[in-house]
């Protein structure tokens, strides 16, 4: 992902329609596989930071000027389980540990912009980027039982819908929202508690 393509959409919202009030940072996956120690292809796990966190705080810029002509405005982070966990590979999860830390400091410098800054992390949910077949191949097992692993990492022993996170989304971006700042908050069945 380049600069450009993270911040296209941002600056389209705001030809359109005169500014921005909600940005919604909901971006993660793969560039290209997930290196380990083990691999050679530094440039993969660059591309796995850039991804799933510069990309956050490339958008992130992007949006705020905006926000602050206004007076207000909602930055919301899409995190993971890997936020809080070691729950996949080194670069995975450690740009998702590095949304929080962002999550965190920008809740600090745009609160007096009346900005709030907030994480929301699923658990496993049923999206595109879950393939129980591709997760038991590199696990050595059928996909059945890969699905199985996944829900017995979270107390209600399921795997979620995406459905069940725009609740918590609608209410941080909401005006009821607007004294949740610099949260990191767990929308995932109870992953990993």
């Amino acid at each position: 992902m380049s600069r450009d393509e993270a911040t296209k959409p941002v600056a389209e919202a705001i030809a359109r329609f005169g500014g921005l009030d909600i940005l919604v940072n909901n971006v993660g996956g793969s560039a290209g596989g997930n290196p380990n120690l083990f691999s050679s292809d530094d440039d993969r796990f660059e591309a796995n930071l850039t991804l799933n966190l510069t990309s956050a705080y490339w958008t992130t810029k992007a949006a705020v000027a905006s926000m602050r002509s206004r007076g207000r405005g909602r930055i919301i982070q899409i995190g993971s389980g890997a936020s809080k966990h070691a729950a996949a590979s080194p670069a995975y999860t450690a740009a998702k540990h590095g949304l929080v830390g962002l999550t965190k400091q920008l809740a600090v410098d745009l609160a007096r912009h009346k900005i709030t800054v907030n994480c929301v992390c699923p658990g496993w949910t049923a999206t595109d980027l879950v393939s129980f077949e591709k997760i038991g191949a590199a696990q050595g097992i059928d996909a059945s039982a890969a699905r199985q692993r996944a829900e017995a990492e979270n107390a209600q022993r399921r795997i979620l819908e995406p459905d069940e996170l725009g609740p918590m989304v609608v209410l941080l971006a909401s005006a009821g929202g607007a004294a949740i700042t610099g949260q990191v908050i767990g929308v995932d069945g109870g992953y990993r508690l």
